[in-house]
């Protein structure tokens, strides 16, 4: 979802980018255009690709016992790509990168809750009770651990065990994402304590970052970190509708359902008026000064721009806003043309499976990038494009063609099938500061749902809620004709949804 995990140069893996607040070097998929010269034609992956996908290729490297922490439920923020634990005296080389190993001493909140919600959606697709389990870990971890209980909100991150920053130190976005996991783990259960925690915290965000000439929420309130309060940044919306706003807020008591839909109206509103641009078509990183707002800047990438425009769709669909619906897909339609180009399968065919290197030797297939002058991808990125291209092809199927062969690539390229995830880059960087199993499990997610109902089948996932449960059933973010409860095994029931659409 809309995130920090910043820029990437993709002529040359050894360079240094400037990336905002920092340098950053990267390990890419390396992409080249060349003419197309014949193929194999490949098939979509099917629901049972995408659930084999979640529990051989994405669960083992975060079903580890490594990754479940000590105690269960204090999640790692640092392991290397075979699992262990960061040594941060003999760190792994993966990890021994300047814009990471400053950060070595630090535990932080957001990578915790977004590892909660890996296991929450492993769960809803699988039925996987350990998943579950961790989930409740995570979730009860983050509440009786890290929410400050004297100022408000969550600690951005621990640092020998103690809190770090001043309060008023700490980015909304931090505070937008100490919630993504207890969201996904509430619109399972339907745990009442997270529910009270969840509405104590945005009720806290939205009055304390509201900006006085109101529009939009405030970076940080306080000067500190290398943020300062003149920041006005595209994630500290965007990522409070991604991490929570959007998924939560049909599922809450009536009163509180609806303060939450304005306040997503809100938000949305302040998205398109402070942060589009209509001329070029795209989301600004940042709108605080003109250098933030260049291409080339943070955040002014297709990742950003294409999940700004899947919320500002589902959002419109949400609350009846056709305009917002329109606006929203037309960006994606927009975006992902400009994203998508040829690349050549020699190049990058040593990522690939015999199979598919069988399959596509001597082509050039259609992948996804970054920036318009960049020829490359992260794997968060390449995860939004596909996401947004999913929906779209719900809608009117235009995107068929393309997703045959980027929902392979993500499969197989990306994946490491040694270890088991998916990195930053291929097959490597899965667990630091900004990267773990929220985008990849997401991603599966999306790809299930797509696929059941391409290929005309229902949908099948699993719910932990109360048995007298009134709280509306929709598979995530999409709906569907109806949903038909299957019990399981106590608690835990699978449902089966019919006609997946958006």
């Amino acid at each position: 979802m809309a995130k920090c995990e910043g820029r990437v140069d993709y002529n040359d893996l050894n360079s240094m980018i400037y990336s905002g607040f920092m340098y950053r070097k990267f390990f890419v998929l390396m992409l080249a255009t060349v003419s197309f010269t014949g193929y194999t034609s490949p098939l979509t992956p099917s629901g049972d690709d995408w659930l084999n996908h979640a529990t051989q290729g994405l669960a083992p490297y975060w079903m580890m016992e490594s990754a479940q922490g000590i105690p269960v439920g204090n999640f790692p923020t640092f392991r290397c790509d075979d699992g262990t634990i960061l040594d941060a005296q003999h760190p792994c080389s993966e990890l021994n990168m300047g814009w990471i190993s400053p950060d070595f001493n630090r535990e932080y909140t957001r990578m915790k809750s977004r590892q909660t919600y890996a296991y929450g959606v492993l769960f809803h697709l699988t039925g996987d009770k350990q998943a579950l389990e961790l989930a409740k870990k995570g979730s009860y971890y983050l509440i009786n651990y890290l929410q400050d209980k004297q100022n408000g909100g969550f600690v951005s991150y621990t640092q020998n065990g103690k809190p770090g920053l001043d309060w008023q130190q700490r980015t909304s976005q931090d505070q937008a994402y100490a919630l993504v996991g207890l969201a996904m783990y509430y619109y399972l259960t339907q745990d009442p304590k997270v529910e009270q925690v969840i509405i104590k915290q945005q009720a806290f965000i939205f009055d304390k970052y509201r900006l006085k000439d109101n529009r939009g929420l405030a970076w940080v309130l306080k000067d500190g970190d290398g943020y300062s309060t003149k920041q006005r940044e595209l994630v500290a919306q965007l990522d409070q509708i991604n991490g929570y706003l959007l998924l939560v807020a049909p599922l809450l008591p009536a009163p509180v359902e609806a303060k939450w839909k304005e306040d997503l109206r809100w938000l949305t509103q302040v998205l398109l008026e402070d942060y589009h641009s209509n001329e070029e078509q795209r989301f600004y990183g940042a709108v605080h000064h003109k250098a933030v707002m260049m291409p080339d800047a943070k955040h002014n990438d297709f990742g950003h721009t294409i999940k700004a425009y899947w919320m500002t769709y589902l959002s419109g669909r949400l609350l009846d806003n056709s305009d917002w619906v329109q606006r929203g897909f037309k960006g994606m339609k927009h975006t992902l043309k400009q994203a998508q180009y040829q690349q050549n399968f020699e190049v990058v065919q040593h990522l690939f499976s015999d199979e598919l290197k069988y399959q596509w030797q001597g082509s050039s297939i259609p992948a996804w990038k970054s920036r318009k002058y960049s020829n490359g991808s992260s794997s968060w990125e390449w995860a939004e494009l596909d996401q947004a291209a999913m929906t779209v092809s719900l809608v009117d199927g235009s995107m068929k063609d393309t997703l045959k062969y980027t929902l392979p690539t993500f499969m197989d390229a990306w994946v490491d099938h040694v270890y088991g995830g998916v990195g930053l880059n291929p097959k490597s960087t899965k667990a630091f500061h900004w990267g773990n199993g929220y985008h990849q499990f997401e991603h599966a997610l999306i790809g299930y749902l797509y696929a059941q109902q391409s290929d005309g089948k229902p949908a099948e996932l699993y719910y932990a809620r109360p048995e007298n449960s009134a709280m509306p059933l929709n598979p995530y973010y999409f709906q569907a004709d109806s949903a038909e409860k299957l019990s399981v095994d106590g608690l835990i029931k699978k449902v089966r949804f019919t006609r997946i659409q958006q």
